[in-house]
């Protein structure tokens, strides 16, 4: 860091190393022995719910829609004086690349309607807009980490008003002005606000709860890259033209009534024959082969073995 002195250097030779760089200043922060590129946002947010309401528990903190729903709907949160929420990393569940979805839908309906009940709803996220333009309209401020002093434990926090302009289309950034009352009143323009470090309780419970967290994000992640996998596979199977023919088991037959397994086992039986063959036979008008054919292959019944064009 450009404000720290070196102290000694050694030569250990040639090894594998990485370049890394946050932009402007160039800086980082060395914890634990790991370099980090990280802001302090989630930290810096924990402070500032922690100093609007000294009462502040980490069951105050979520990391999804839901949980935040659950803390708003709770008896205990609903009875405190200050109702305060810290939504991390809300983008790995209304991000702005799924703004039509249910979620993000309700997720606006919440910021159209819980002002009445005077709730702060701080979110913790790497860039505003992660989160979808509808919600964006919907907030009052934002805070811009600036940086982090190890030497003092503070967190310098840039807190922006926040405009929309409907007609432009447009986001406007305003300074808070804080007023004072007394003596000295009067009010001054905060473009610095520095942010001490959250209390060491706070701390060590949130740690916990973004590990399990993030755990849990990873391992879904994970389930889903598997599904990908093997999706490609089939996919690929098919185009390749090595996919495995599926008859008929009796796990997939259960998916059939009587009717149509009946005509199931006359179709295996009497091969290759027209729809309007068979609708002759079953007494029904060909689409509604169309639509049991249908119904066969959705249910891994390879119907197309026996059936005629």
């Amino acid at each position: 860091m450009y404000q720290t002195k070196i102290k000694s250097i050694k030569k250990i030779g040639e090894i594998e190393c990485y370049d890394l760089n946050t932009p402007k200043y160039h800086n980082f922060i060395l914890d634990n022995g790991i370099l980090s590129k990280n802001s302090g946002k989630s930290w810096s947010m924990l402070s500032v719910a922690y100093l609007i309401d000294p009462t502040f528990e980490i069951k105050q903190v979520a990391f999804s829609f839901q949980e935040v729903m659950k803390i708003i709907n709770s008896d205990w949160f609903k009875k405190k004086k200050w109702k305060v929420i810290l939504f991390d990393e809300p983008q790995t569940s209304i991000s702005n690349r799924q703004w039509q979805s249910l979620t993000n839908r309700l997720f606006n309906f919440l910021l159209s309607t819980f002002r009445n009940i005077n709730v702060i709803l701080l979110f913790a996220t790497p860039y505003a807009d992660f989160i979808d333009v509808a919600s964006q309209k919907l907030l009052h401020c934002k805070f811009e980490v600036k940086g982090h002093s190890r030497k003092t434990n503070l967190t310098t926090i840039r807190p922006k008003l926040l405009q929309y302009n409907s007609r432009m289309k447009k986001f406007y950034e305003h300074s808070l002005w804080v007023s004072f009352k007394g003596m000295m009143g009067g009010a001054t323009k905060l473009t610095k606000w520095n942010v001490p470090k959250p209390p060491q309780h706070l701390i060590d419970a949130y740690e916990i709860k973004k590990s399990e967290f993030t755990n849990k994000l990873n391992k879904s992640i994970q389930s889903q890259l598997d599904v990908m996998d093997d999706k490609q596979i089939k996919k690929d199977k098919k185009d390749s033209g090595e996919e495995e023919v599926i008859f008929d088991t009796g796990d997939s037959m259960q998916f059939l009534d009587d009717k149509e397994k009946q005509w199931f086992e006359y179709i295996k039986t009497h091969p290759r024959k027209t729809k309007a063959e068979y609708g002759k036979v079953f007494k029904r008008h060909p689409n509604a082969l169309i639509r049991f054919y249908e119904k066969c292959r959705r249910n891994n019944i390879n119907i197309d073995d026996y059936v005629g064009k």
